[in-house]
């Protein structure tokens, strides 16, 4: 009887384990989407996402990508605080969530990573796309999936919530700054309305499309 209560134990240890990595991954998300952790949970995603990032990126880039990550945000810092590559990383992450795609990766970042994959922009679930985070942004719906019901469409969507409101739902103390997206540290009341959290106009220009933040060339430094 020893041998099963010892597989038994190892595998609770392991749930265990599994959950805590769970439970960091959307914590650290946080600052990347905007949204709660209550929100990111809510998807159902956030397992998938996880195991997406750690294939797509190798498991060993991926945890030095997250360690990484972990420090800048305890930090209070943003992507701005991580290299190219990385940064390409918590862009592709990002934009995992609002989309429910993985997206083509920069070239360098993607030859950086030496991964022997495609480097093409795919739907990780078909369950992906409805969940996206981008459908929240403007309380709409995804296409063909989760109608909001008979007559919705006549009912005026809720206004803007108010930086010192979102400033209060997340516990933030008054003199708090606000950094993603942003090149200096602004007062709530300074942020750009297209830069609160959870309401975001949408881009014209997909993320997958903007190159990795690479350090400027010199002329003699271009490739011929």
């Amino acid at each position: 009887m020893t041998a099963p209560a010892a597989a038994d134990g190892t595998q609770d240890e392991t749930q265990a384990e599994a959950q805590a990595e769970l439970k960091d991954f959307v914590a650290y998300c946080v600052p990347l989407t905007g949204f709660a952790a209550f929100d990111l949970y809510a998807t159902g995603m956030a397992r998938l996402y996880l195991d997406t990032a750690r294939r797509q990126v190798g498991a060993a880039r991926f945890a030095e990508f997250w360690e990484k990550w972990r420090t800048a945000a305890a930090a209070g810092g943003g992507p701005e605080l991580l290299g190219p590559t990385h940064r390409e990383v918590a862009r592709a992450l990002t934009y995992l969530w609002f989309t429910g795609a993985w997206p083509r990766l920069a070239p360098d970042a993607h030859a950086e990573l030496r991964r022997d994959m495609a480097n093409v922009e795919f739907i990780v679930s078909p369950s992906a796309y409805p969940e996206g985070l981008v459908w929240r942004t403007f309380h709409g719906h995804p296409g063909g999936a989760k109608p909001p019901g008979f007559g919705t469409w006549a009912v005026k969507p809720p206004a803007m919530v108010p930086a010192a409101e979102l400033r209060d739902d997340l516990g933030l103390p008054a003199d708090a700054v606000y950094r993603t997206g942003l090149p200096d540290g602004v007062s709530p009341d300074a942020i750009p309305a297209h830069l609160l959290p959870g309401h975001r106009l949408s881009r014209d220009i997909p993320p997958s499309a903007v190159p990795t933040a690479l350090a400027p060339t010199t002329p003699e430094e271009d490739p011929v």
